[in-house]
C-alpha cells in the first residue's frame, strides 16, 4: 500500500454498495463534514498525511463517496482548526508547523490542560476523581521504566480522563486538536521524557494533581499543572536551542 493510501471508511464502502443497488440503507448514510474531518486528522496524527502534503478534493470525494462540494466544506474546517493551509490555484496540504511554533503550540496546551485541571477539581464524580487517581498511580509506578513515547502516551490518557471529569465538551476538543497539530514537535515531546529523571519528575507531580483533584483544591490542581508545563517548556527550549533551529 502506497503513502497516502489507507482503507476507506466503512461509510465510503456502503455508498459504494448502494450505487451498485446492493444496500439502499446505507445511501443515505453518508459521512458527515464532522466525520471525515475527524478521519483526515487521525490520518495526518498516524502521518499518514505529512506536513506539507497535497490533500487534492477528488482523491478525497473518492475515499469518501461524497461530493467535492462537501469535501471543500470539510477543507475549509480544518484549516480554521490549523490542520492544513489553502492556497490560491495551489489548493490544500497538510500544514507545516516549525520547532518554535510548535512552542507556541506547548503554551495554548498548557493553559487548556490547566483550566481542565481546575474544572475537574470543580465538577468531577468520584469515580472520574478515582480513574485519575489511578493513572496517576499508573504512571508513577510504571513511567520510569517506561520508553518516552510509551510514557508520552500514557500522560495523554491522564490529561485526557481530567479533561473528561471537567465535563466540558468543548474544552475537550480543542485539547484534542491541540494534542494532533501537525507539527515537527512529536519527536521533540518524546526528547523532553528521554531522561529518566525527567518520568519521574513528571509522574510524581502528575500524581499530586490527581490528589489535588480528588480533594477538590482547583487552585492547586491547576498551579501544578502550569509547574509541569513550565519544566516542559524549559527543556523544550534548551533542545531548540540546542538544535539550532
Amino acid at each position: 500500500m502506497k503513502k497516502g493510501q489507507t482503507k476507506k471508511p466503512a461509510a465510503a464502502k456502503a455508498v459504494k454498495t448502494a450505487a451498485r443497488g446492493g444496500d439502499k440503507e446505507a445511501a443515505h448514510h453518508l459521512p458527515s463534514v464532522q466525520e471525515i474531518c475527524d478521519e483526515i486528522v487521525k490520518l495526518i496524527e498516524e502521518d499518514v498525511f505529512s506536513p506539507g502534503e497535497r490533500l487534492r478534493e477528488q482523491d478525497l470525494a473518492d475515499r469518501f463517496g461524497v461530493t467535492r462540494g462537501r469535501v471543500r466544506e470539510v477543507l475549509h474546517s480544518l484549516e480554521a482548526r490549523g490542520f492544513i493551509v489553502i492556497e490560491r490555484m495551489k489548493g490544500a496540504a497538510v500544514a507545516r508547523h516549525d520547532k518554535r511554533e510548535f512552542k507556541a503550540i506547548a503554551q495554548v496546551r498548557a493553559r487548556l490542560v490547566s483550566l481542565a485541571a481546575l474544572r475537574a477539581a470543580e465538577d468531577s464524580t468520584k469515580p472520574e476523581r478515582d480513574e485519575i487517581v489511578k493513572l496517576a498511580k499508573d504512571l508513577v509506578a510504571k513511567g520510569p521504566d517506561m520508553s518516552a513515547q510509551d510514557f508520552r502516551l500514557a500522560t495523554i490518557r491522564l490529561v485526557f480522563a481530567i479533561c473528561d471529569a471537567a465535563h466540558s465538551g468543548f474544552l475537550r476538543r480543542i485539547i484534542d486538536d491541540v494534542h494532533r497539530m501537525p507539527t515537527s514537535g512529536r519527536a521533540l515531546r518524546n526528547l523532553i521524557v528521554a531522561d529518566r529523571d525527567r518520568r519521574v519528575y513528571a509522574g510524581k507531580k502528575w500524581k499530586s494533581v490527581a490528589d489535588a483533584i480528588a480533594k477538590s483544591d482547583g487552585a492547586r490542581a491547576s498551579a501544578l499543572v502550569d509547574e509541569i508545563y513550565a519544566s516542559g517548556l524549559s527543556a523544550m527550549e534548551q533542545l531548540i536551542e540546542a538544535s539550532g533551529s
